[in-house]
C-alpha cells in the first residue's frame, strides 16, 4: 500500500508540472481558445479517471458528503466532453467563433446543476451504489444518471458531427486520427444511450434488459480505447517517423561513405567544419552538399555524356576526373551541376546513393 501511495504521488506531482508546463507553454505563445479547450478536456478527463478510484472516491465522500465522488466524476467527464466540443467545433481565433462557443457552457451548467441537486435527493444507501434495475428505480438515482447520460450524448453527438465535416477534407494520416476519434465518440455515444435506455426501461418497469449494461460498458469501452488511439495517432506516428528516418538517414550517410571519402580526397576544402553532434538529418545534408560541391569542382574534368551514361560509366569517369584533378589541380574552365538535385533531402541523396554503390563496386587499382 505504501508503494502504490508513493507511486501515485509521484503520478499527481508529474501530471501537475505537465499541467503548468502546459500552461506557461500556451501562455507564451498565445494558443489561442482551441489550445486551452483541448488542455481543459484532457486534464478533466485525466482528473475524472483518477477520482473513479476507489481510495480517491471514499476520501472525497468522507472529506465532503456521501456521493460527492460520484458527482465530481460525471461533473469532470461533462467539463472534459463540452471542452472537446470547443475543439472540434470552434477550431481557429476568430473571435465570432470564441464567442459563440461560450454557449456550450449553458447545457453544461444546466447539467452540473441538476448532478447536484439530483444527488441530494438520493437516499444516502444508493448514492455509492452502482447501476442496476433496483437502483434505476429511484426516481432520483435515475435522474441522476439520466441527466449525466443525456449530457455526454449531447456532446459526443455534437463532436461525431464536427468530426464528419473535417474528416471529408482530411488527407493522409490525419484521415486515420479523425477516422478513429469518430469510432470512438460513436461508439461511447452508443453506450450513453443503451444506459438511456436502460435506465428508463427499469425506471418505468416497461422491461428490464440487464444486457443492456454489458453493451453499454463493452461499447464504452471500445469507444475510450479508439478514441484514445485516435487522439495519441498524430504524435505517435511522429515520433514513429522521427525513428525511423534518423535510421534510414545514418544508413544513407554510412552508404554515401566510398563516394564521399573519393572525391573530398581530391577537393578536401568542400568538406564543412564540424561542430557540435548535429543530428543524423544534418549529417546527411551536409554530405550531400560536400558531395555535390565536390563534384561541381571536378566537373571540368568530367566528358559531356557524364549526365547521359549510368552509373557505372559514371563511376569510372569520377575516377579518371580525380586522377586528372590530382595531376593538373583547380581546373580554369567554367564547373557546372553533373548530378540533378530533388526537392526533399531524400530524392537530393537518392542519385548519390546510387553513383556511391558503383564506386563502391569499381576495383580499386
Amino acid at each position: 500500500m505504501i508503494v502504490v501511495g508513493v507511486l501515485n504521488t509521484l503520478a499527481a506531482v508529474v501530471f501537475a508540472a505537465a499541467l503548468c508546463w502546459r500552461l506557461e507553454q500556451i501562455r507564451r505563445e498565445g494558443g489561442g481558445l482551441q489550445s486551452i479547450a483541448m488542455t481543459v478536456a484532457i486534464t478533466a478527463l485525466t482528473l475524472a479517471f483518477v477520482v473513479s478510484g476507489d481510495d480517491v472516491t471514499d476520501a472525497i465522500n468522507t472529506v465532503t458528503f456521501t456521493g460527492a465522488a460520484r458527482v465530481l466524476f460525471y461533473g469532470l467527464l461533462a467539463v472534459g466532453v463540452a471542452a472537446l466540443i470547443v475543439v472540434f467545433f470552434f477550431p481557429g481565433r476568430s473571435t465570432s467563433r470564441e464567442r459563440r462557443a461560450g454557449i456550450e457552457a449553458v447545457p453544461l451548467i444546466v447539467a452540473l446543476v441538476g448532478l447536484q441537486i439530483t444527488m441530494l435527493v438520493i437516499p444516502l444507501d444508493l448514492r455509492t451504489e452502482g447501476l442496476s434495475v433496483w437502483t434505476a428505480r429511484n426516481i432520483a438515482y435515475a435522474l441522476f444518471v439520466l441527466i449525466a447520460s443525456a449530457y455526454l450524448t449531447y456532446g459526443f453527438v455534437a463532436c461525431v458531427r464536427s468530426i464528419r465535416q473535417f474528416l471529408d477534407l482530411a488527407e493522409g494520416y490525419l484521415r486515420t486520427s479523425l477516422g478513429l476519434l469518430l469510432a470512438g465518440l460513436v461508439f461511447l455515444t452508443v453506450g450513453a444511450v443503451t444506459q438511456i435506455v436502460f435506465v428508463i426501461g427499469s425506471a418505468t418497469h416497461a422491461f428490464q434488459l440487464r444486457r443492456l449494461l454489458d453493451v453499454s460498458g463493452v461499447c464504452s469501452a471500445i469507444g475510450v480505447v479508439a478514441f484514445l488511439v485516435g487522439i495519441s495517432y498524430p504524435m505517435l506516428r511522429a515520433r514513429w517517423h522521427s525513428i525511423t528516418s534518423r535510421r534510414r538517414y545514418r544508413r544513407e550517410i554510412d552508404a554515401l561513405g566510398p563516394l564521399w571519402e573519393l572525391v573530398t580526397e581530391a577537393v578536401p576544402e568542400v568538406v564543412l567544419p564540424v561542430g557540435g553532434a548535429p543530428s543524423p538529418a544534418l549529417r546527411l545534408h551536409r554530405r550531400v552538399v560536400e558531395i555535390r560541391d565536390a563534384l561541381t569542382q571536378l566537373s571540368p574534368y568530367l566528358t559531356d555524356d557524364f549526365e547521359v551514361v549510368d552509373d557505372a560509366a559514371r563511376a569510372e569517369l569520377i575516377w579518371a576526373a580525380v586522377e586528372e584533378y590530382a595531376v593538373a589541380g583547380r581546373p580554369r574552365g567554367a564547373v557546372r551541376d553533373v548530378v540533378p538535385g530533388g526537392a526533399d533531402i531524400e530524392s537530393d541523396a537518392a542519385p548519390l546513393l546510387r553513383l556511391s554503390a558503383a564506386v563502391a563496386a569499381q576495383p580499386v587499382g
